[in-house]
């Protein structure tokens, strides 16, 4: 397993993590990868993968979740075993987490995470949204989500530049958000790994912009929403 990696995708409500998620995990199973998609979101269970895992398993991907029986309210924070050993399955690893500067809490129960390898953790920004629409607002969220980390291993490994304004997003309003992402980036040390865009987008961008990598995404979380 040495050679398998695993990525952990957090980031604000509305950002777009879950999103990134499995779409990353499509590149994979596209290319008839083995690739499994942990879903990880106990902060808000109605709006998880869960809904849509018959479909991203359809799509050559493993998805490790809760059974269509679980429940709501008190059962929501419940963890199924398969999700606590979700290390021990074969192949690429990519898990979804709660938004907020919690959402990382949960990889602590996860068994055997803190001696894995080729962890890497990334955050997804949407500098559309309020709580990071400008190089400040960005730095004080990453040193927010950083100070519910204190653990070295949970530390950010890069961002994903995701931002969108539903239907409505225009590619000049991507790479506005990447700039404005760029700036803050730099002062955090942080590399940008991907710039997310809807598909609908791909004929206005190469396979990268300002050297970093296009991820063209097949939006499905609409399809989550009970």
């Amino acid at each position: 397993m040495d050679k398998r990696f695993v990525e952990v995708y957090a980031g604000a409500y509305a950002s777009g993590k879950s999103e990134t998620a499995l779409n990353r995990a499509l590149q994979f199973a596209n290319k008839g990868e083995k690739i499994t998609l942990v879903d990880l979101d106990t902060v808000e269970p109605a709006y998880t993968l869960r809904p849509i895992s018959s479909e991203l398993g359809n799509r050559g991907i493993n998805v490790i979740t809760q059974p269509d029986s679980f429940g709501l309210g008190e059962a929501a924070s419940y963890i199924t075993p398969m999700q606590m050993n979700c290390l021990s399955t074969d192949g690429n690893i990519i898990i979804d987490v709660g938004y907020g500067a919690g959402g990382l809490d949960i990889l602590d129960i996860i068994t055997g995470i803190e001696q894995e390898k080729n962890l890497k953790i990334y955050i997804v920004i949407n500098t559309a949204k309020f709580e990071t629409s400008d190089k400040e607002s960005i730095l004080e969220y990453l040193d927010f989500s950083k100070g519910s980390i204190q653990k070295e291993w949970k530390k950010f490994s890069g961002i994903i530049s995701n931002t969108h304004l539903g239907d409505e997003t225009t590619a000049e309003d991507i790479i506005k958000g990447y700039k404005k992402l760029k700036g803050a980036a730099d002062e955090a040390g942080l590399p940008i790994i991907a710039i997310g865009i809807d598909k609908k987008l791909k004929s206005e961008f190469e396979n990268k912009y300002d050297g970093v990598d296009i991820w063209v995404y097949d939006r499905m979380m609409p399809k989550a929403l009970w």
